[in-house]
């Protein structure tokens, strides 16, 4: 009797842990099929890298005036920073605030379009521009309160402490896992950033096994391309000599690059917030969503 008790414990953790594994395959299986069905949505609507582009055309402007105006008058900033450093330093935390302001507006008016048309909603890129502005008020709150943790985590890593380093790490972690759909939630449920951020909690805790699998193939197949580039970028330099010449169009690309992978990922999230918290989502199929949102 005691044998066939072992032996049907045996059994048991085997079946179990064939369960478990089969489990995190299929899990697996279904966020790879959920990445080609955001790369199909990409292809379907390409004129969404607009925002993107236009958030860095923004963005670029800002610094290069923000440079120009620094570089023409260099001598009365130092004499100032020396006499007036307070309110020069106030100064630079209010452009970076506005910085920041202006890269979650365009980040929000993604968000408004990606997701408006995966709920079958008709907007151009630029009706969602417009659309945004709606939402002045809480995109604020949000930069505030965003801007503020940011410059703390960041106040942590320049102690150059390791207890700083390690807190800096772990503040870093949670708060980009704690706020991954404050935004889509905001827009969606139009309410304000402290009650998307206690919303996005709970959707981290309730759909986390989905967010790692499918953000663990996003970053495999993220490092094969990457991989991939820095394999031709070498050969193309072993191959040809006149890098100066390349240098433009290795920073197009780049740029072109980065462009399309934030308006993939931004996608990705859209999707994924939708999908977690059960709400309609056209041109992804019915059958893998439905298989995605199962609990194992």
């Amino acid at each position: 009797m005691s044998f066939l008790t072992d032996a049907n414990k045996l059994y048991y953790k085997k079946s179990n842990w064939q369960e478990c594994n089969m489990s995190l395959v299929q899990r697996l299986k279904n966020s790879w099929n959920f990445l080609i069905c955001c790369i199909q949505f990409l292809k379907k609507n390409p004129d969404l890298i607009v925002l993107p582009l236009l958030s860095l055309v923004a963005m670029l402007v800002m610094i290069a005036s923000l440079a120009g105006a620094s570089f023409f008058e260099i001598d009365v900033l130092l004499q100032y920073y020396q006499t007036n450093a307070a309110i020069l330093i106030i100064g630079l935390l209010l452009f970076y605030f506005l910085l920041s302001f202006v890269i979650l507006y365009f980040n929000a008016s993604l968000i408004t379009c990606v997701i408006e048309r995966m709920q079958g909603n008709e907007m151009t890129v630029f009706h969602a521009l417009f659309s945004t502005l709606k939402r002045t008020g809480p995109l604020l709150q949000w930069t505030f309160i965003s801007a503020t943790v940011c410059i703390l985590i960041n106040a942590l890593e320049r102690t150059h402490d390791i207890v700083s380093d390690i807190l800096s790490a772990i503040l870093g972690f949670s708060w980009a896992i704690t706020t991954y759909f404050v935004l889509p939630i905001m827009i969606v449920e139009d309410i304000g950033p402290i009650t998307a951020f206690k919303h996005s909690i709970k959707l981290i805790g309730k759909g986390w096994r989905k967010l790692l699998s499918a953000n663990f193939i996003l970053f495999l197949l993220l490092a094969v391309i990457i991989g991939l580039f820095y394999l031709v970028a070498y050969l193309f330099k072993e191959t040809n000599q006149s890098l100066p010449v390349n240098i433009p169009i290795i920073l197009a690309l780049l740029v072109l690059g980065g462009i399309i992978s934030k308006t993939f990922n931004t996608i990705f999230n859209c999707a994924l917030y939708l999908t977690i918290s059960g709400k309609p989502l056209q041109g992804f199929d019915k059958t893998l969503l439905s298989e995605l949102v199962i609990k194992k």
